[in-house]
């Protein structure tokens, strides 16, 4: 079987679970994120990804969570978009 490096980011909590698990087990942690990664995708997860939160979702979310935290305020958007014409967007052919 060949094999490739990957380089994935993981919350240090994550991390921290993994080398734990890793100290009980006779198997690496590549190994056992290969395990994982492998019974994820036989689950039908990918039919699970197609349902996943819509951009649109996902960007108000973020927005929700900005507000929050304080790095968005609800004023920072009270202004109205311009009404300015748009270009046309056909190609005219002379």
């Amino acid at each position: 079987m060949s094999a490739k490096r990957v380089v994935i980011y993981m919350p240090d909590e994550l991390v921290e679970a993994l080398n734990r698990a890793t100290e009980a087990s006779p198997q690496s942690r590549s190994e056992i994120i290969c395990a994982a990664l492998e019974q994820y995708l036989a689950d039908g997860s990918q039919a699970a990804l197609a349902e996943a939160v819509s951009a649109d979702e996902a960007f108000f979310d973020r927005v929700a969570e900005m507000m929050q935290s304080g790095l968005l305020q609800p004023g920072d958007f009270s202004e109205p978009a311009s009404e300015e014409p748009r270009p046309k967007s056909k190609l005219w052919i002379n």
